[in-house]
């Protein structure tokens, strides 16, 4: 997608994109960041080594559980989502979603549908997830700490300007919508700094996290007491477990499940 200047300025909040990245780097530091971002790159070997068109027809259920095992809303649910599909069906889902000729939109809404046994958020980040962290380049991430359309908010949304249209009227419209303005995002914050955290469409998932964690401390300072506030992960472990990504540093690699 090309985009020009007037395009992202009116999609993304430039200061308040800023403002946010100023925020989490005094609570986590640029080595901190960084890590993450290579920690992506490592889930992105994960899913590759699983999901890439010429080993697909290979994926069997335990290869499938290390892939759920780095979706932070579905990791614990692996079990639950196999008892509920056939694992053929699965596989040839996913196989349909990441490489069937239909526009992404429609594989999107096909997948949503055909899945069962989880809530759609969970069937929507299990979507989102192999489409991006097998094709970084091509496809962006979506999932509910992102953009809630529901809700209406997320971290998405804090940093586009008021009356941008993230939501469509399918699941695979929106997931478009919202790709569109994380390019722009991603444009402008690889351009300013805020998401060199990690390469190319990767630091932008990192940036976006970190926005999702300071909303959240923001939030629980204002309505918990500070002894409950003790009790939060530091910023990089929030961003680390919503990325999926709170292993030990090999655990990704090695297909080792998540930590708590």
């Amino acid at each position: 997608m090309l985009f020009d200047a007037v395009e992202i300025e009116h999609t993304v909040d430039a200061e308040a994109a800023l403002e946010f990245m100023k925020e989490a780097t005094k609570l986590a530091s640029t080595t901190e960041l960084e890590d993450i971002g290579a920690r992506l790159e490592r889930k992105c070997a994960l899913f590759h080594d699983h999901l890439a068109e010429e080993r697909i027809f290979s994926l069997d259920e335990a290869g499938l559980k290390k892939v759920i095992g780095t979706i932070f809303s579905l990791r614990r649910k692996a079990k639950r989502l196999l008892r509920a599909n056939d694992f053929d069906v699965i596989r040839s889902e996913l196989q349909f979603l990441l490489y069937g000729e239909d526009p992404v939109a429609l594989r999107f809404d096909r997948f949503v549908g055909a899945i069962d046994g989880v809530e759609p958020a969970m069937k929507i980040a299990l979507a989102s997830e192999v489409l991006h962290f097998t094709h970084p380049t091509d496809n962006w991430l979506w999932t509910h700490w992102m953009w809630n359309p529901s809700a209406g908010n997320g971290a998405l949304a804090l940093v586009t300007q008021d009356g941008v249209d993230l939501s469509g009227a399918t699941n695979g419209e929106t997931y478009l919508k919202v790709g569109q303005a994380l390019e722009l995002v991603n444009l402008q914050g690889h351009a300013v700094g805020y998401s060199r955290s990690g390469s190319g469409a990767l630091g932008t998932d990192v940036f976006l996290a970190c926005v999702y964690a300071v909303f959240m401390y923001t939030v629980f300072r204002v309505k918990l007491s500070q002894e409950f506030n003790r009790i939060l992960p530091e910023l990089p472990e929030l961003v680390q477990r919503v990325l999926g990504v709170h292993h030990h540093r090999h655990a990704i690699a090695t297909g080792e499940p998540a930590t708590t």
